[in-house]
């Protein structure tokens, strides 16, 4: 008799409009707290609009490739490091939050500087759940 392996399955809540941009393929990851450090590779991730509700939609079922570390703060603009590495220049940061599913990086800087500044520091750490092979350049 073969050994039984479960695999984690967990549920990775959106809002609507993150669902097409995933379907499409332009969203490959999402930024989430893990302050428990759940999220881990080969995971399966069911994609769900309506979580805990009775709307409940799971529109796509993946597995996480990698996770990344990511902190983010603002002072007079908006700073994202990945594994250690801050994102430098304009280019470089708006990549970032088209393939986190937004229209550009003052979709996503309106987006995030209301959670920011609920913090009292202004900053964000988390992890960068990809679906997909791509990975920003680590530190060292």
């Amino acid at each position: 008799m073969g050994l039984l392996i479960f695999k984690q399955v967990m549920v990775l809540g959106f809002k609507k409009r993150f669902e097409q941009p995933i379907l499409t393929g332009s969203k490959i990851h999402t930024v989430r707290q893990d302050e428990k450090d759940r999220w881990h590779r080969g995971m399966t991730i069911h994609f769900a609009t309506g979580t805990r509700t009775k709307n409940y939609n799971c529109f796509k079922v993946s597995e996480v490739i990698y996770t990344q570390r990511i902190f983010m703060s603002y002072d007079w603009m908006l700073h994202i490091s990945i594994d250690g590495r801050e994102l430098f220049g304009y280019n470089e940061r708006e990549q970032f939050a088209i393939n986190d599913g937004f229209s550009s990086l003052e979709d996503f800087e309106n987006w995030w500087y209301p959670i920011l500044e609920k913090d009292e520091d202004h900053t964000f750490s988390g992890k960068v759940i990809h679906w997909t092979n791509y990975q920003y350049k680590k530190a060292w």
